[in-house]
Formats: C-alpha cells, sequence, structure tokens
C-alpha cells in the first residue's frame, strides 16, 4: 500500500510512498473522513517525502472536493497540510487554491515534517 494513515491525538499524518495512483489518494482522503473522531480532528498531514511520484489529476481534485466539502459540515477546524518538496506535489497544493476546492479546508504546503509541526503550533486550529 502506497499509504499508511498515523492516526494521532487530534488528527492523521498520512505518509505517501512510491507512486502515489490518484484513486489511492482519494481512498486516503475517503478513510479519514470516515474514521469515528473525525469530528474532534484539527489537522491532516500529507507526507510526500518518500513518494516518487503521482498520479493525482483534475478528476480526482473533484473527488476530493466532494469529500472535503462534505467534512467541512462535520468539522470545519481541519488544516491541511501537504509536505514534499516535488515541484508536482507543490502543484496539488496551488489546485486547492482554485475551483473547486477555494473554500474548504486552509491547506498549505512545506518542505518536510518538521516544518509541517511547527506550522501547526503557530496556527492553532480556528473555533469555527
Amino acid at each position: 500500500m502506497p499509504y499508511e494513515n498515523c492516526w494521532e491525538r487530534h488528527g492523521v499524518v498520512k505518509h505517501f510512498s512510491g507512486f502515489v495512483t490518484a484513486d489511492e489518494f482519494v481512498r486516503s482522503a475517503e478513510d479519514i473522513a470516515a474514521h469515528p473522531d473525525f469530528d474532534g480532528f484539527t489537522y491532516i498531514v500529507n507526507d510526500f517525502s518518500e513518494s516518487v511520484g503521482h498520479g493525482i489529476d483534475a478528476e480526482a481534485l473533484e473527488r476530493i472536493a466532494v469529500i472535503r466539502f462534505g467534512s467541512m459540515a462535520v468539522n470545519q477546524r481541519i488544516r491541511v497540510i501537504v509536505v514534499g518538496t516535488d515541484p508536482r506535489v507543490r502543484a496539488l497544493v496551488n489546485a486547492v487554491a482554485a475551483p473547486p476546492l477555494v473554500g474548504s479546508h486552509p491547506t498549505v504546503s512545506v518542505s518536510d515534517m518538521r516544518r509541517a509541526r511547527i506550522w501547526l503550533l503557530e496556527h492553532p486550529a480556528a473555533n469555527r
């Protein structure tokens, strides 16, 4: 499996490895949205630092948009962090600033997990 969900007290870190297909990325989002503790989560970290590429396309982003907007009805406090230095992964973060994902969970990109943890501490979850 090219991803592993590591459940934490207030969120989840998804570690991706190898080549990540669009279906696998969508499935990882579905896993989290269906988690029984989802309503208490404050972050989701997508760690692509060990991936070698991805096939996440516009159709997959539309499927993610459906999951994200549905999940916002349950939990608006989530922040999403994307970890990685691959320009294609960083392009995913730019894609969420445009339709169909604009207005969903705030999403940022950082280069490594240390920076992700610092960002989470510096940007506490809002009470929406």
